[in-house]
């Protein structure tokens, strides 16, 4: 899969853009997505996967973004790619991936907010904040689903297991490196939403006339779309480094925890000047239930918040600045 990823993005374009905008994140598609396979990209043909690597999963996660669907490929690859050293996965296994959940006060209930889709899965990957990982069959006693949204009215739902944890994944990978690449692949899905939101208002400024002329003609607006532009090729760039650090990383050090945390930034960063941009131009079109634009800044708007904060990674950043020097992030970040 890894030779030829533009056959890849063309296959998706294909799968998706044969369904209406609104509806690019429906069971239907999501079922058609299982089938081809795209759900265990990155996990190895012989553990049930679909081969390829983790450059190929992100492609596909942007691909999906560029095409206004939230569809959660990359929690259910990220799951099965946990699970994999444990048990046999495939395309037909339904599993969630949920993250770094709080425990109450009587340290007898873990409550985990904002788990994509969890409501139409049969199983969830769970990593505790102690970095350890279980598979959780979600029809267990003591385990409940509580539907919850996001802005893009999008599934986020709080998982809650009271008492035992399940069954304990010893050959998942470590904390660190689950935690890498959820914030990576969700840099990559902000980086295809960005895309889509550019490519959908620079049509709109070509076509669009005022005094006689396209409103990309207009400097102040011509200024405007490549702002986006330039965000938009600097967060990929970011996430080309990070993969690029990542690349046969298992347990993600820190230079590729240094390049992650520096894309989830830029990210948050893009996503606000595409989005907020991006209204600017369009003017009341953009606000329209009918025109497609919401589809992607309600998007950009939810996820950067939603897999580590900005804030958190730039604190990050900050740390290892301050405790190995400016010069040795700056290699981290550029060699």
């Amino acid at each position: 899969m890894s030779d030829d990823r533009g056959e890849l993005r063309r296959l998706i374009a294909d799968v998706v853009d044969g369904t209406p905008i609104a509806d690019r994140s429906s069971d239907e598609l999501w079922h058609t997505l299982r089938g081809l396979g795209l759900t265990t990209v990155g996990v190895d043909e012989a553990s049930g996967g679909s081969g390829g690597d983790y450059d190929d999963l992100a492609t596909v996660v942007r691909t999906l973004g560029i095409h206004a669907s939230g569809l959660p490929v990359a929690e259910a690859a990220l799951a099965a790619w946990a699970l994999s050293g444990d048990r046999a996965v495939d395309d037909r296994s339904r599993i969630a991936f949920a993250m770094d959940g709080g425990y109450e006060a009587d340290l007898s209930v873990l409550r985990v907010p904002g788990v994509p889709w969890l409501r139409n899965e049969s199983g969830v990957v769970v990593y505790d904040s102690s970095g350890s990982a279980s598979y959780v069959e979600l029809d267990a006693p003591g385990v409940t689903v509580h539907p919850e949204v996001n802005l893009a009215d999008e599934p986020r739902d709080v998982l809650e297991i009271r008492g035992a944890m399940g069954v304990p994944l010893e050959s998942a990978p470590p904390l660190a490196a689950a935690r890498a690449r959820h914030a990576l692949l969700r840099a990559a899905g902000i980086a295809g939403a960005a895309e889509g939101t550019y490519r959908l208002t620079r049509e709109y400024v070509m076509q669009r006339e005022q005094f006689g002329k396209p409103l990309s003609r207009i400097p102040a607006v011509a200024a405007s779309l490549a702002s986006m532009r330039v965000a938009l090729v600097q967060l990929d760039a970011a996430v080309e480094r990070a993969l690029d650090a990542l690349r046969g990383d298992r347990h993600a050090g820190q230079a590729g925890s240094a390049a992650v945390a520096a894309a989830a930034v830029i990210a948050s960063e893009t996503a606000a000047i595409c989005a907020r941009t991006a209204h600017q131009l369009h003017g009341a079109m953009g606000v329209t239930q009918e025109y497609p634009l919401h589809h992607y800044t309600k998007r950009l708007w939810s996820w950067p918040g939603e897999v580590g904060s900005e804030e958190h990674s730039a604190e990050y950043l900050g740390g290892l600045a301050l405790e190995h020097g400016e010069a040795t992030v700056w290699n981290a970040l550029t060699s």
